[in-house]
């Protein structure tokens, strides 16, 4: 999660990235914080465990539109095979900490506000009208997707996901590498769907036939029409939970104090943004060919990192949890 909250807040606000730009610096965090962590611990021990912050993160990639001052001669480019492993000093390990610290708590406050990060800009334009207006989309979206759900989705949720328990289990007694079987409970509940569903179809259509004084021609428009209601429940609960999801701060903002804690939030962002955007100015350079070329050999990268098992190592030790058994594992991973 705070990859991609780096992400939100290093990228300036306006400018949109497609999902194909969005995943490249997402990649280019995550491998930024590998090597900031393989650097700090592989030179500092286990006394550089605070080194490695999420937040770190921030190294990995230049900022958008600042190309001009970054380029390098292709020679030297493809002349390194070696990643760079930068070497943070006391300030460099303090300062990323500092930043870790900050990014945790704004996370941890929009949490508890109910907030997301694409919320925060707009809050300073809420207002009462926006509450009432929300709350009467809910009221309605809901309505609308009450009885198409209970009818067609419903029945299907609650047969599927009895028969996919029941798999489940037996998968799991005859394993002994599942620890959760959820590829066979996503794999009968699209069976049992594409079964259920038409069945049940059926038995609306024959209740039509015996218990209704429609013409056949009526009841198959119906039957031809319960696809479409069921489509339409769904959707509509989907937007009532989105809905939902949107209300609950704007309720929160009547009370005064969490007035008070919104209404600082966009300045807050403004300062981290800031900070974090520093940052990749700061550490960016020692990271070399993830810092500077526009396209990345990530097949490459890929390769020459540690297996998740050994990250997760790294990014215990950076949070103070590593022990000298763990450093010794650690610097045996990177040497080898």
């Amino acid at each position: 999660q705070q990859v991609y909250m780096v992400r939100r807040l290093y990228v300036s606000d306006g400018l949109r990235l497609n999902p194909g730009q969005a995943m490249d610096l997402n990649r280019r965090f995550a491998v930024g914080l590998f090597r900031l962590l393989q650097g700090g611990l592989g030179d500092q021990g286990s006394s550089s465990s605070g080194a490695g912050s999420e937040e770190a993160l921030v190294a990995a990639c230049p900022a958008p539109g600042d190309t001009p001052t970054r380029e390098r001669s292709k020679s030297n480019l493809e002349g390194e095979d070696e990643q760079p492993q930068p070497n943070l000093t006391p300030e460099d390990i303090q300062h990323i900490q500092l930043l870790r610290s900050e990014l945790e708590a704004y996370m941890s406050s929009l949490k508890r506000l109910g907030l997301r990060d694409h919320q925060v800009r707009q809050i300073g334009w809420w207002s009462m009208m926006d509450l009432v207006g929300r709350l009467m989309y809910l009221i309605i979206t809901m309505a609308l997707g009450c009885i198409p759900q209970v009818m067609f989705n419903v029945p299907v949720w609650f047969i599927t996901s009895w028969v996919a328990a029941r798999e489940q289990q037996k998968s799991l007694k005859a394993s002994s590498v599942k620890l959760k079987g959820y590829d066979v409970v996503m794999s009968y509940k699209i069976i049992y769907v594409l079964a259920v569903v038409p069945f049940l179809y059926l038995i609306y259509g024959a209740l039509l036939c015996f218990y209704s004084r429609w013409r056949s021609l009526t009841i198959l428009l119906v039957l031809a029409t319960l696809p479409f209601f069921s489509f339409l429940g769904m959707k509509a609960s989907e937007q009532g939970v989105r809905a939902y999801t949107d209300i609950v701060p704007l309720f929160m903002r009547l009370l005064p104090s969490t007035r008070l804690e919104q209404d600082a939030l966009p300045a807050r962002r403004a300062a981290l943004q800031r900070r974090l955007q520093a940052a990749v100015k700061l550490f960016g350079p020692k990271l070399g060919d993830l810092y500077w070329q526009k396209e990345v050999n990530w097949s490459k990268e890929m390769h020459a990192s540690l297996s998740s098992a050994a990250f997760s190592d790294l990014l215990a030790a950076s949070k103070g949890a590593s022990s000298e058994g763990v450093s010794a594992k650690l610097r045996r991973r990177t040497t080898s």
